[in-house]
C-alpha cells in the first residue's frame, strides 16, 4: 500500500526459488511469516482488496513482480481485524499466460495413486485481468488389505460362509454328538463350503477350526475421490476506480467401504435344517461391501467494487455461496424377519439367503445451504495531528445464512431447517501519537469495536485495542487486546446427521478398540462463545543489507462456551458428556454422538517466532538465464535461497468442560483428539535452492511427545505419543534452462516431489508398551511415504 513499507519483500528470483506453480501453493509455504494469528492473512493484489482466495490461489507465480508482507496495522486502515497480517500480490502489468499441468502420485508402500489435470488461462493488461483455470483431481481409495492392517478381534465369529456355536454362550459346547463325532469338546464349527444341508459329520471334519475372512478387504483407510472445478476472475481497473468479480464451481464425490454386514442367526433344534440336539447359533457375513457415498456441488460467486469518494475510499464487496451435499451410507439389515423364517424353517440359514430379506438399511444426509453477504468499507483520513494522519475505517454488513436439510437413520426420517440473518456495524481508528521527529520513535494507537445482530441469537460485541511502536526503522513492537463474542455458523448448529458404520476408535476407559456407529452433524443447542486475547510480538530485521527478518509474538486466550468436536472417551469426557456414548449389556461402546460440544472455558497462552532470510550466492552475471515471459526462471546467474525457522510453543492449555468438573491440563494427559494429544512443542523448518534452473526444496515438522490419560490416575489404558519428525522433499528442474536450444521444452518444468521423505510413523504406547489396534501406524497416516511427478508446461 502507498506510504506503508513492508516488513518481508520477495521479488521475481525470490519467488522462484520457491518453484512454486500458483500463488495459492506460494502462500502456504510463505503463510507462516505473514500470519500467525490464526485467523489467516488480508490478501491483496495490486494494494486492493480482494474476494477471497478464489480470486488470487490459481495466480501462475509468473505472472508476479513482488509478494510484500505489509505490518499488522494495515489491515485496520482497510476495515479488517487489527491482528490480522496483509499479503500484497504485486502483479505484472502485461502478461499472458497459458499453462497446462499434470501430476500423478503413488505411495512406496503400494496403491495410494493419485492424478491431477490442469489448464490455467491469464490474460494481464494494463491493470485489467482475466483468467480462467479448469482443474481434474482423482485419488483411488486405499484398502486395509492394502497395509496390512491387523483387524480388530470379533466376539462373534463372523464368516461369509458361516460358523456355528452354542447359542448359550460363545465358548461352550456346541453339541455332545457332534463332539463324539468329533473326538474331542467341539465350541466352534465352520459351515463347510457349498454344503447348504451340512450333516455331524461333516461339521466335525474341521472341528474347532473356524472359517475366516479377510475383512480388509472391504475397508478402506481413504475414501476414493473425484473432483472438477472451474475457477474464473475479471478484473477492470478506470483510474483509482476498480471492480472485480469471482466465479467458481466444483463438483467432488467420495466412496468409501466400511466392511461386512454380519448378522447372527438362532437356528432352534428340531426344525427341517437342524442337525443339532441343541439351539444354536451361525454367525455369518451377508452380501456386499457396507458403502457410503458423498456427493458435493458448491458454487461461488463474489465481486468487489473500490473508487474513491472524496478523500475517502468507498468498497464495496459481496459475496454468494451455495452447497449441496448428499451422502448415502448403507448399514446392517434389520434382521427380524430373516430370524423368524429361520426359526418357522422356511430358509436355510447354511445356503443362500433371499435377497428380498437381506438389503441392506439405508441412511442418508442431504443438505441445501445459500450464504449470502453485503459488505461496504468506507476508509480514509480522518484529520491531521501533529504525529501524522489520523484514519478510520467503518463497515456496514449485512449477510444471511440458509440451510434445509433431512436425514433418515435407521429407517426414522428427520428434517432440519435453518434461517439466520445478520446485520453488523464496525469502525477502526488509528491515531499516531508519536511520529517521525519524536525521541522513541512512532507510537500508535489502533481502536476497533463490532456490534452484530443476529436475529435467532441476539446481539454479541467485540472490542480491541492496539499500540504499535517503532523506536527505529528496524524494529516493531505491538501489544494488543480483543475481546470477541462469536456466534455459531449456520453448520455447526443445524448440519444434518451423517452416520458411519464400523467406525474404529480407542475406547480409553476399558483400554480396547472398537468398532462403533459414529455420528456427526450440527447442534443446535451451541451458545455464544467468549474469547478475550492479549497478545505482544515484534519484528525485527537485524541488518539493512541482508533480507532477514526476526518475529516473535505471545499471545494468551481465554475462552468461554469453546465450541469443540468431541474429545475421545476417557473417564473425564465420558463423565461431561455421558449421553454421547451407547455401551452394550457388557460395557463395550456401541455408538459415539460426536457431534459438536460446548466447554466451559479453555485457556491457553502460548509462544510463536520465526527467523526468515532469503537471498542470493554468488556475484551476478550479465547474462540472465530467462526472461520475464518465457515462464522459464528468471535467475541473473546467482543461486537464491530461501530459509525460515519457525517455533510454536504452548506453554499453558486447560480447559474445564462443565462447572463443577475437574480442570483438564491438555499439556498433561488431556484429551483432544484421537491422533494425539497436544503438543508442547512444534518446530517447522523450511529450506529452497534454486540456480542454473534446478531447484532443491525440504520442509521439515518435529513435534514433541503427548500423552492421553484414560483418568485421574495411571492406568494401562494410558496412551504415550512418541515425538515425531516428518520431512518434505521437491526438486524441480526448468527444462528450457537445461536445454536452451530446444523449443519444445522451453517453459517445461519437471518437479519430483516426495511427501513423508523419512517414512516417518507415530509411534503409540499404552501403560504396557503394547500398541493399541486403533493406532497402528498405518491407521493414523494410512498413505506413508508418497511419490508424486509432475509436468507443468507454460505456452
Amino acid at each position: 500500500m502507498p506510504g506503508v513499507a513492508p516488513e518481508n519483500e520477495l521479488n521475481e528470483q525470490d519467488i522462484a526459488a520457491y518453484g512454486a506453480d500458483t500463488v495459492g501453493d506460494l502462500l502456504d509455504q510463505v503463510g507462516g511469516a505473514a500470519d500467525s494469528s490464526g485467523e489467516g492473512p488480508v490478501i491483496l493484489i495490486n494494494g486492493r482488496e480482494t474476494t477471497g482466495l478464489n480470486t488470487v490461489n490459481d495466480l501462475p507465480t509468473e505472472a508476479i513482480r513482488k509478494i510484500q508482507v505489509l505490518p499488522q496495522r494495515v489491515a485496520g486502515r482497510l476495515g479488517e481485524r487489527p491482528t490480522r497480517r496483509v499479503i500484497n500480490v504485486v502483479l505484472k502489468n502485461n502478461h499472458r499466460q497459458i499453462t497446462g499441468n499434470a501430476e500423478g502420485g503413488f505411495a512406496t508402500a503400494g496403491a495410494g495413486r493419485s492424478y491431477k489435470a490442469e489448464i490455467n488461462l491469464l490474460r494481464l493488461k494494463e491493470g485489467n485481468r482475466d483468467s480462467l483455470v479448469f482443474r481434474y483431481e482423482r485419488a483411488d481409495p486405499l484398502f486395509e488389505s492394502d497395509r496390512g492392517i491387523v483387524s480388530d478381534p470379533l466376539t462373534t465369529p463372523y464368516d461369509t460362509r458361516g460358523n456355528i456355536f452354542a447359542a448359550t454362550v460363545l465358548g461352550a459346547e456346541i453339541d455332545p454328538a457332534l463332539s463324539a463325532l468329533a473326538g474331542q469338546r467341539v465350541a466352534i464349527a465352520p459351515v463347510p463350503a457349498g454344503n447348504a444341508a451340512p450333516t455331524l459329520s461333516a461339521l466335525a471334519a474341521n472341528a474347532n477350526r473356524p472359517n475366516f475372512t479377510d475383512i480388509r478387504d472391504f475397508r478402506t483407510l481413504t475414501a476414493g475421490k473425484r473432483s472438477f472445478s472451474v475457477n474464473g476472475n475479471i478484473a477492470r481497473q478506470w483510474g483509482k476506480t476498480a471492480l472485480s468479480l469471482n466465479a467458481r464451481a466444483e463438483w467432488a464425490s467420495t466412496d468409501s467401504q466400511s466392511g461386512l454386514a454380519g448378522v447372527s442367526l438362532f437356528l432352534p433344534a428340531g426344525t427341517p435344517f437342524s442337525p443339532f440336539t441343541r439351539n444354536v447359533r451361525i454367525a455369518r457375513y451377508v452380501g456386499d461391501a457396507l458403502r457410503q457415498r458423498g456427493h458435493n456441488a458448491n458454487l461461488e460467486f463474489g465481486g468487489d467494487f473500490t473508487t474513491p469518494v472524496g478523500g475517502w475510499n468507498l468498497r464495496l464487496a459481496g459475496n454468494w455461496q451455495h452447497l449441496a451435499a448428499r451422502t448415502d451410507s448403507q448399514a446392517a439389515f434389520d434382521p427380524t424377519l430373516l430370524q423368524a423364517a429361520v426359526s418357522a424353517g422356511a430358509v436355510d440359514p447354511f445356503g443362500a439367503l433371499p435377497s428380498d430379506l437381506t438389503v441392506p438399511r439405508r441412511n442418508f444426509s442431504r443438505s441445501r445451504s445459500d450464504n449470502a453477504s453485503l459488505r461496504a468499507t468506507l476508509s480514509g483520513r480522518v484529520l491531521r495531528l501533529p504525529a501524522g494522519p489520523m484514519r478510520a475505517a467503518v463497515t456496514a454488513t449485512l449477510r444471511t445464512d440458509r440451510l434445509n436439510g433431512s436425514w433418515v437413520f435407521l429407517s426414522v426420517p428427520n428434517v432440519t431447517s435453518y434461517a439466520q440473518n445478520e446485520a453488523a456495524l464496525s469502525a477502526n481508528l488509528q491515531a499516531p501519537l508519536l511520529g517521525d521527529m519524536s525521541p522513541i520513535g512512532n507510537l500508535e494507537l489502533d481502536l476497533n469495536g463490532a456490534i452484530r445482530k443476529l436475529n435467532r441469537i441476539g446481539t454479541v460485541e467485540d472490542f480491541g485495542a492496539g499500540l504499535a511502536w517503532q523506536p527505529v526503522r528496524s524494529l516493531n513492537l505491538r501489544g494488543s487486546f480483543d475481546m470477541q463474542r462469536q456466534a455459531p455458523s449456520a453448520q455447526t448448529l443445524s448440519d444434518p446427521q451423517i452416520v458411519y458404520e464400523n467406525y474404529r476408535v480407542f475406547d480409553f476407559v476399558t483400554g480396547q478398540t472398537v468398532q462403533v456407529r459414529y455420528i456427526t452433524g450440527g447442534n443446535p443447542d451451541l451458545p455464544v462463545a467468549g474469547r478475550r486475547i492479549w497478545s505482544l510480538g515484534g519484528t525485527y530485521l537485524p541488518f539493512s543489507n541482508a533480507n532477514l527478518t526476526l518475529t516473535a509474538e505471545y499471545s494468551s486466550r481465554r475462552t468461554t462456551n469453546l465450541q469443540s468436536t468431541l474429545p475421545p472417551v476417557n473417564a473425564e469426557v465420558q463423565t461431561a458428556f455421558p449421553d454421547r456414548f451407547v455401551r452394550d449389556a457388557n460395557g463395550v461402546l456401541t455408538l459415539v454422538d460426536s457431534r459438536p460440544v460446548a466447554f466451559a472455558y479453555d485457556n491457553s497462552d502460548q509462544l510463536h517466532s520465526r527467523i526468515d532470510f532469503h537471498g542470493s550466492l554468488g556475484k551476478p552475471s550479465q547474462k540472465r538465464s530467462g526472461n520475464d515471459s518465457d515462464g522459464a526462471f528468471s535467475f541473473d546467474g546467482r543461486a537464491r535461497f530461501n530459509f525460515s525457522l519457525e517455533h510454536n510453543w504452548i506453554i499453558r492449555s486447560v480447559r474445564r468442560a462443565q462447572l463443577g468438573l475437574p480442570e483438564v491440563d491438555l499439556l498433561a494427559g488431556g484429551a483432544t483428539g484421537y491422533g494425539g494429544g497436544l503438543a508442547r512443542h512444534t518446530i517447522r523448518v523450511s529450506a529452497n535452492l534454486a540456480g542454473r534452473g534446478l531447484g532443491i526444496q525440504l520442509y521439515g515438522t518435529w513435534r514433541s511427545a503427548t500423552l492421553i490419560k484414560a483418568g485421574d490416575t495411571p492406568s494401562p489404558s494410558d496412551l504415550f505419543f512418541s515425538a515425531q519428525t516428518n520431512v518434505d522433499a521437491r526438486f524441480f528442474a526448468d527444462l528450457g534452462t537445461l536445454v536452451p536450444g530446444s523449443k519444445v521444452l522451453k517453459g517445461a518444468r519437471l518437479s519430483v516431489a516426495v511427501t513423508n521423505l523419512l517414512d516417518s510413523k507415530q509411534r503409540v504406547r499404552d501403560g504396557n508398551g503394547l500398541t493399541p489396534i486403533r493406532y497402528q501406524p498405518y491407521l493414523l497416516n494410512p498413505l506413508g511415504r508418497a511419490i508424486t511427478i509432475g509436468l507443468r508446461k507454460v505456452f
